[in-house]
C-alpha cells in the first residue's frame, strides 16, 4: 500500500512540472514575438496650415513624425477618418474641435482647433440700387424704384410688419406709425445681397384751430409779454440765419431751464418759428412748449440733433434729456 501511494504522488508531480514547462515555453515565445515587433511611441506631432481658421475654409494637416507605417486622421466632427502623411479638411460649422492623429494604430497626438464663423464676400454689384428719402410723414405715400439690372423678382419690407409688403419692382407704401423704420429689398431671392435703408417716419402735424387747443403767450427774459412777430415781417426770403453750435445751443437751453433765458432768445436761429417740432425724450411738442416744460427744472442734456432749412433756420430738433435730482 505504501509503495502504491508513492507512485501516485510521483505521477502528479510530473504532470505539474510538464504544465509549467509548456507555460514557460509559450510565454517566452509570445514575449520574443512582441519584443521583435515592438516599436516605441515617439512624440506624435503634426502641423496645421491655414490662412484663416473659419468654417468653409480649406485647412491642411501634415504629420511631422518620422518612420511611421500608418496614419489615421480624426478631425473631431462627423466626417470619416482619413489616412496619409498630409491631408486637407473643411469644417462646415464654427466651434471647437479636437483633431487626433493616430500613427501605427497606437500612438496618438491631439490638438484643439477653434473654427470661427465663415466670412461671406459681398459683391456690391449685386446689391439693389434704391434711393430712399431721409424722412416722410405718417399718411404720406412713399414711392420707390429699383433700377438693378437682371432683377426678376422683388421682396420689399418697409419695417412696420415682418411680412413682405410688396413684390412689385416699383412699389408705393403709406406708413401708419411714426418712428425710425428699416426698409429692405431682396431681389431674385438673394438674401445675402439685400439692400437695407433707414427712413425716419414723422408723425402728422397737429393743426392748431384756436386758443382753446393752444395758447401762445411767449415772454421775454424780463417777464414782459411780447407779441409774436410774423416771419414774413421780420425775416425776408433772403435772410440767412446765423450758425449756432450744438454746445451753444445746449447752453441756451440750460439757461431756459434756469429761467435766465426764454424761447425769444432763440429767435434769430429759428426765424421766429416757435411752433417748430421738437422731439424731447421721444415726445413731440412745439419749441415754445418745450421751453415752458423745462423752465425752472434742473435738467441734464444727453444729446441734441437739429435740422435746418435752406436759409439755415432751424426747423426741427431732437433733444434727449433727463431731470437731475440735485
Amino acid at each position: 500500500m505504501e509503495e502504491s501511494k508513492k507512485i501516485g504522488s510521483y505521477h502528479i508531480d510530473k504532470n505539474i512540472l510538464l504544465f509549467f514547462i509548456i507555460v514557460i515555453i509559450l510565454s517566452t515565445s509570445i514575449f520574443a514575438y512582441r519584443f521583435a515587433e515592438y516599436q516605441p511611441c515617439d512624440t506624435v506631432d503634426f502641423k496645421v496650415i491655414a490662412k484663416n481658421y473659419r468654417a468653409g475654409e480649406i485647412i491642411r494637416f501634415r504629420d511631422l513624425s518620422n518612420e511611421n507605417y500608418t496614419r489615421e486622421w480624426d478631425f473631431g466632427d462627423t466626417t470619416k477618418v482619413t489616412v496619409g502623411v498630409s491631408t486637407f479638411h473643411t469644417y462646415d460649422s464654427p466651434g471647437r474641435y479636437l483633431v487626433a492623429l493616430t500613427v501605427n494604430g497606437k500612438c496618438e497626438g491631439v490638438q484643439e482647433l477653434t473654427i470661427q464663423e465663415r466670412v461671406f464676400v459681398i459683391d456690391s454689384s449685386k446689391i439693389p440700387k434704391i434711393n430712399v428719402p431721409a424722412s416722410i410723414k405718417v399718411g404720406e405715400t412713399l414711392s420707390l424704384k429699383d433700377t438693378t439690372a437682371r432683377a426678376t423678382s422683388w421682396e420689399w419690407r418697409f419695417g412696420e410688419t415682418a411680412s413682405i409688403n410688396s413684390t412689385r419692382q416699383n412699389p408705393a407704401y403709406t406708413y401708419e406709425t411714426p418712428g425710425l423704420k428699416t426698409i429692405t429689398l431682396i431681389i431674385n431671392g438673394d438674401q445675402k445681397h439685400a439692400a437695407v435703408r433707414k427712413i425716419d417716419v414723422l408723425p402728422k402735424e397737429k393743426k392748431v384751430t384756436g386758443p382753446e387747443e393752444y395758447t401762445y403767450t411767449p415772454v421775454t427774459s424780463g417777464g414782459i409779454p411780447y407779441a409774436p412777430t410774423s416771419e414774413t415781417d421780420k425775416f425776408s426770403d433772403e435772410y440767412t440765419a446765423p450758425n449756432i453750435s450744438k454746445e451753444k445751443l445746449e447752453q441756451l437751453i440750460l439757461l431756459v431751464s434756469k429761467e435766465e433765458a426764454t424761447a425769444k432768445d432763440f429767435d434769430e436761429y429759428i426765424c421766429s418759428n416757435f411752433d417748430l417740432p421738437v422731439y424731447a425724450s421721444k415726445k413731440r411738442m412745439t419749441f415754445y412748449e418745450f421751453c415752458q416744460r423745462i423752465k425752472g427744472k434742473k435738467i441734464r442734456i444727453k444729446s441734441i440733433q437739429v435740422e435746418r432749412a435752406e436759409n439755415n433756420c432751424i426747423n426741427r430738433m431732437a433733444i434727449d434729456y433727463s431731470k437731475r435730482l440735485l
